[in-house]
């Protein structure tokens, strides 16, 4: 039985916790990873990371392999269902297949000299000793515990909140990868629904998130398949050519978008919330997964600032991280109203803000130019 009783212990193998798990190891401190799928997966979504992530992955040197497999943007487009509205520049932003930075994590966690667990599925954690009992039957003590187990995270809705049944938000959404010439990011407007649309490489690959307000409240699933003549159906206000051309045996997929109320703390006895698990997020501004490195990074620094004290650690990460993911939480909603404005008048003088001024470059300016790593030199 391996010893992991010095390790922090990181529930989930996604985007949080290989962020996390890198740079812990990256800064000495020994982390394992146990992940409940009996390998790597991601289900073939795209994500989009901002400045703000990109400065962090560029700490773990994986930024330039990252950027090399995928797009960089600096301008994008907004119309309406059928007519051009603008084009606006926009701060870096990098989008890709979320594989592609999941294999990158991976492998530098592996190099790192980092152990991942593979089905390892949580059935029980005792706080008080510091004690996981996976599926498998295999117990561990740690030092502590980080949850990076998603939107459907067992450690938070055990420990931290018993009022955290989901809410279906009245949006629902498709998502798909196709093949377009497409060379920005791409916003359609509709009232009741939106389009998203951007290259993930140079080779044509195109991915799309399509999103409308409905009653019918669809799974919380990523995995759900749906059909493309049901997508057009969904989105017959727009001219049809705005997808991609899917390509021969490429799947999308329609889930529910379902909201949870915050939560009053991310940390607990022994045990830190990171990424989805801590703050799931409606997808209006991009900012999931930018959100769970921001968490990754600024807990494994604070663990090394504070020499693995982590109870010093946790309360100036709560602190931090409360603060900034609230307020994006709140912003992705009040985004989500505004592509989806349905008032003619305010659609009218939405699309001439947006055509006249740089508010919508400005307002993701300011997401943008957080700098995790400055906020922690400011509170040393």
């Amino acid at each position: 039985m391996d010893n992991y009783s010095k390790h922090i212990a990181i529930l989930g193998g996604g985007i949080a916790g290989l962020s996390l798990g890198c740079t812990l190891l990256k800064e000495g401190i020994p982390a394992v990873i146990f992940e409940k799928m009996s390998e790597e997966t991601s289900h073939g979504a795209a994500i989009s990371l901002s400045s703000n992530a990109l400065r962090l992955l560029d700490r773990l040197d994986i930024y330039n392999d990252l950027k090399n497999k995928s797009f960089l943007h600096s301008k994008a487009s907004i119309q309406g269902p059928k007519k051009s509205i603008c084009t606006f520049k926009t701060p870096e932003v990098l989008t890709t297949r979320r594989q592609t930075l999941i294999s990158l994590l991976h492998s530098k966690f592996k190099n790192l000299g980092g152990d991942i667990k593979y089905d390892h599925a949580l059935t029980n954690f005792d706080a008080k000793k510091c004690e996981v009992t996976f599926s498998n039957k295999q117990q561990h003590n740690f030092k502590h515990l980080a949850a990076c187990d998603g939107i459907r995270s067992l450690i938070r809705d055990t420990f931290f909140s018993s009022n955290q049944r989901p809410k279906y938000s009245g949006y629902s959404a498709w998502r798909g990868i196709g093949k377009s010439e497409l060379k920005k990011v791409h916003f359609a407007l509709g009232p009741g629904s939106h389009i998203v649309s951007y290259p993930i490489n140079h080779d044509g690959d195109v991915s799309f998130v399509a999103v409308r307000k409905e009653d019918f409240q669809f799974k919380e699933s990523w995995k759900e398949q749906g059909s493309l003549n049901n997508l057009l159906d969904d989105f017959s206000s727009y001219d049809s050519t705005i997808f991609p051309v899917l390509k021969d045996g490429e799947l999308i997929y329609k889930w529910g978008i379902y909201i949870r109320p915050p939560l009053q703390s991310m940390i607990s006895k022994n045990v830190t919330l990171v990424g989805d698990a801590a703050h799931p997020m409606v997808p209006f501004l991009g900012q999931g997964a930018c959100m769970a490195i921001e968490d990754a990074y600024t807990f494994a620094m604070l663990c090394k600032h504070h020499n693995r004290n982590f109870i010093d650690a946790q309360k100036i990460y709560d602190y931090l991280r409360s603060k900034r993911t609230q307020k994006i939480q709140r912003m992705s909603m009040l985004q989500g109203r505004i592509y989806h404005m349905q008032n003619p008048i305010l659609v009218f003088a939405r699309n001439l803000a947006m055509k006249y001024t740089n508010i919508p470059g400005n307002d993701l300016k300011k997401i943008h130019e957080y700098d995790a790593h400055e906020k922690l030199i400011k509170i040393r």
